[in-house]
């Protein structure tokens, strides 16, 4: 599939999604607005702690850089730093 084709129905999706997300805040029934603003609320805090502990994950299995001077000495003995 093409960029182009992608891009067209990236943006369709989108402008689908927020009349839709508009009708269920804006025009619904009484209870529906209440459950879509939970929803929205429930799907905000999930993303923003997966991406927490993506983080978290990362730093757990990086390990940390050696000390300065062994990687000055290093790069010496390369002959990578003049």
């Amino acid at each position: 599939m093409g960029g182009k084709v992608l891009g067209a129905l990236l943006m369709l999706a989108s402008a689908l999604v927020a009349i839709l997300y508009s009708y269920l805040l804006l025009l619904a029934p009484d209870p529906i607005p209440l459950l879509t603003l939970k929803a929205t609320a429930l799907i905000l805090v999930l993303a923003g702690l997966g991406i927490v502990a993506w983080i978290g994950y990362v730093l757990l299995i990086t390990e940390p850089p050696g000390e300065i001077e062994e990687l000055v000495r290093e790069l010496e003995e390369k002959g990578e730093l003049s």
